[in-house]
């Protein structure tokens, strides 16, 4: 009788880790594609990928799963206000469920004239979502720089509004150069 429940345990461990296995299936395009038992997926790589892959250095970086594009688009002159158009690009794996960087207008000596928030929030993998932020008080002439900051209390991948995750939101989004005005972190 306790072989026969031993048995009964082996088999449903065994069914189990068959459950929690990877399963590979093939997409419409004819590609292999890997379903993981975490829930996410990738395409699979071919045998001689992973033959090549084997013969790369043990410490080779991992692969970047990628990132998250400001820019800076343009900027609307008016009479002592400046307003700016931004542009966020998702290229992560992942929804940004939000994302609300500090953007700080700079003059003259490098001094920080005012700061505003940028809302962006619900932007799936691979769409783009615009924002227009406004300074009162300051021509656009008057402006030197625009940096970005904050934005710690981020909703994305892994990263939630409780995350001790200072600088982590910030550090999956590039901000690119922009022909502008000098636009940075």
């Amino acid at each position: 009788m306790k072989a026969y429940r031993l048995l009964v345990i082996c088999a449903g461990l065994a069914i189990g880790a068959a459950v929690a296995a990877d399963i590979e299936v093939t997409g419409p395009d004819g590609r292999k594609i890997l379903l993981k038992a975490d829930k996410t997926w990738s395409y699979a790589e071919s045998k001689e990928a992973k033959d090549s892959d084997k013969d790369k250095a043990a410490d080779a970086k991992p692969k970047d799963p990628g990132e998250a594009v400001l820019s800076l688009e343009s900027r609307i002159d008016g009479p002592r206000i400046c307003r700016y158009q931004l542009k966020l690009v998702n290229n992560l794996p992942y929804e940004i469920r939000s994302l609300v960087p500090e953007l700080s207008v700079f003059r003259t000596q490098d001094v920080v004239y005012d700061s505003k928030f940028a809302g962006f929030s619900f932007i799936r993998p691979g769409d783009t979502q615009t924002q227009e932020v406004r300074f009162n008080g300051i021509g656009c002439e008057e402006v030197l720089r625009v940096r970005v900051g904050g934005g710690d209390r981020c909703e994305m991948g892994e990263l939630d509004k409780f995350s001790n995750a200072k600088g982590k939101c910030l550090a999956l989004v590039r901000v690119v150069e922009s022909k502008v005005v000098r636009f940075d972190k």
